[in-house]
């Protein structure tokens, strides 16, 4: 939970999942075809991106290409590492991670640095030439499976809501989302 103080110095702002999903929803339909690029210059823990991503694996996306056309920029660097490690938890719900989608998620997903660029996204360049050293990929690999650090984060769903076996009504009520698990297990009841 991020402080008041906090909150107030860098304007930080977590936009709620239905405002996330009624303003995607408005897009064109076109932006959700292959190799579409998405950047949010103010990504904080990934709100917007992760929905992002759910939208496009719901659409057939490849993970590793749904999350290589994914990026995302912002000055605290606790956000950053949340918004990498939620997005990496949504692909563990399709594939098992591996160092190409650490790599990915290190080179599209940046903290910016407020000394090196003191008005941050307005003076940052996007150029995401971010390399991961292979040290850092090992640390997250083992960040991820030793030290089970997506217990750390949330996701704004059930994650038997979102997988590959059975794609549910990510946009349901929390009051709504029981009865479709069970309406989900009964239907992968009768396909055995």
């Amino acid at each position: 939970m991020k402080s008041k103080e906090r909150i107030k110095k860098n304007a930080e702002i977590f936009t709620p999942n239905t405002l996330v999903n009624d303003m995607l929803n408005k897009l064109p339909q076109e932006v959700w075809s292959d190799n579409k690029t998405f950047c949010d210059p103010a990504c904080g823990n990934g709100q917007f991106l992760i929905w992002v991503l759910l939208k496009k694996l719901a659409k057939g996306h490849k993970p590793l290409a749904a999350l290589q056309t994914i990026y995302g920029a912002d000055i605290m660097r606790d956000n950053i590492q949340e918004c990498r490690l939620r997005l990496l938890k949504i692909i563990s719900t399709w594939e098992p991670v591996t160092e190409e989608h650490i790599k990915a998620v290190f080179q599209n997903v940046v903290w910016i640095n407020m000394k090196k660029y003191p008005q941050g996204s307005l003076q940052y360049d996007f150029s995401f030439k971010n390399t991961p050293r292979t040290k850092d990929l090992v640390r997250w690999m083992n960040y991820i499976y030793k030290e089970n650090k997506f217990d750390d984060v949330e996701l704004p769903f059930v994650e038997e809501q979102f997988t590959p076996a059975g794609c549910l009504d990510l946009f349901a009520t929390e009051e709504e989302t029981p009865a479709l698990l069970n309406k989900n297990r009964v239907q992968e009841k009768d396909v055995d």
